[in-house]
């Protein structure tokens, strides 16, 4: 005779209600966790009907499930389900709907249903669901990066030092604004000197931007600006997660992986504000490339963090893909390059109509091709004024070494350099700086 408090029979209806699992498998459980206690198929199955835990989670667990854990890791979800009839679920979706949690760290290796009893008929919000019995078989992801990792992460990310507040000694309310631009840095790119004719790495690339910066702070010597914009303009990182590919998974050579790359980036761009926030107070802004539209942003989320509590120093982390600045008589267009090329100089005056029709000059800054690039006039925007002049479509240089496969493809050997511009705004363009590497 069994008692009632038996302890195995606790388990057992634990088990059973939330794993839903067969009758043999709940025995075979209860056999290795109480292997001194004589159990069989009948007694156990009458203790788990008989108790008022099973009878009450009975009328409230509506439909049954089952799970299997395989000794490679796999697991099999089986449930009972309420489906959209013309819904195609995604991977993810699947996983979610059978609890695997956060759903990105699985992969999907198998998944089935089934009408269950062929009770259809049901509506949800206006649309047509039904009962399937669903199985998927899913297994771990190996060090997969979610944005739930990301965020953790910056929340918990502390500065090497408790960052003092700028002071913008050389700055003047009526000087000059100077732009300093910022395409496809690719920080974690990896090139072999053997392969590409030049060595890049995270190393490399910090002491690459350092030397255009010093060289930066070197000619304001004896200038007083207004402000300073950095413009970063995409790609500040060569890959957006652990698998070392881009955001739609192109695969890269990498210099690791995404925690060291973004540590690195990440305290080189906090130095480097902070070196200009000396100079003149600093707008920061950001545009997503192609290579790390979740990294980046997020990465560009932290910094903006390190300098909250610092007035001279702003940040425009708004999504858009096409971004402008007014500055006196110049209207400048900030993108990453990689839209349509019919449209590199048709987006600014239509995104930004009030300040076109105000400014005299506008050019458009973009980067994404690792080479220099002017167009102006008739060739680019046609009509725009009766001397054919309109807008200056730059494409910037960059810093980075060529990849190995931009190496093979022929695209090395562009000009390596850090540009800046001088606005004043009255006159326009007054210069053109290049800190070339």
């Amino acid at each position: 005779m069994r008692k009632r408090n038996d302890p195995w029979i606790t388990d057992a209806v634990r088990l059973k209600l939330k794993n839903g699992i067969s009758w043999t498998n709940l025995l075979d459980q209860l056999q290795e966790l109480y292997p001194d206690t004589k159990l069989n198929f009948d007694a156990v199955r009458a203790a788990v009907r008989n108790s008022e835990e099973y009878r009450q989670g009975k009328e409230t667990n509506q439909y049954p499930s089952s799970e299997r854990i395989f000794n490679d890791g796999t697991t099999e979800s089986s449930r009972i389900l309420e489906m959209l009839v013309n819904k195609k679920y995604t991977p993810n979706e699947l996983l979610k709907l059978h609890g695997f949690d956060p759903p990105e760290k699985w992969e999907l290796v198998e998944a089935k249903s089934n009408a269950w009893n062929g009770m259809t008929g049901k509506q949800r919000n206006n649309e047509l669901v039904e009962l399937r019995q669903s199985t998927v078989r899913a297994k771990p992801k190996k060090d997969t990066l979610t944005l739930a990792d990301i965020d953790a992460y910056m929340a918990k990310k502390t500065f090497k030092y408790d960052k003092p507040l700028s002071n913008p000694f050389q700055y003047d309310p009526n000087g000059e604004v100077l732009e300093i631009a910022l395409p496809d840095f690719h920080g974690g790119l990896l090139a072999w000197i053997q392969e590409t004719g030049a060595d890049y790495d995270i190393h490399i690339a910090k002491d690459l931007f350092f030397k255009c910066l010093y060289d930066i702070v070197d000619r304001c010597k004896g200038r007083k600006f207004k402000q300073i914009i950095f413009a970063t303009l995409g790609d500040l990182c060569h890959i957006d997660n652990d698998q070392q590919t881009t955001t739609k998974g192109t695969p890269q050579q990498a210099d690791g992986r995404i925690p060291k790359i973004t540590d690195a980036i990440m305290d080189m761009l906090i130095d480097g504000i902070t070196i200009l926030g000396g100079l003149a107070p600093v707008y920061v802004m950001y545009l997503r490339g192609n290579h790390d539209s979740v990294t980046g942003r997020l990465l560009m989320m932290a910094v903006c963090q390190a300098f909250k509590n610092d007035p001279n120093v702003t940040f425009d982390m708004s999504p858009n893909p096409q971004k402008h600045i007014e500055i006196g008589v110049n209207l400048i267009g900030f993108t990453h390059g990689d839209m349509a090329g019919k449209n590199m100089d048709k987006w600014l005056s239509v995104n930004a109509r009030a300040a076109w029709g105000r400014c005299k000059y506008a050019e458009v800054h973009q980067g994404h091709t690792h080479a220099q690039k002017v167009k102006e006039g008739k060739y680019i925007v046609t009509d725009q004024t009766e001397d054919n002049g309109g807008v200056v479509v730059r494409t910037l240089p960059v810093i980075c070494n060529a990849s190995y496969w931009e190496h093979g493809q022929g695209y090395a050997g562009a000009t390596k350099a850090m540009m800046c511009f001088v606005w004043n705004e009255k006159t326009g363009l007054r210069e053109m700086w290049y800190s070339c590497v």
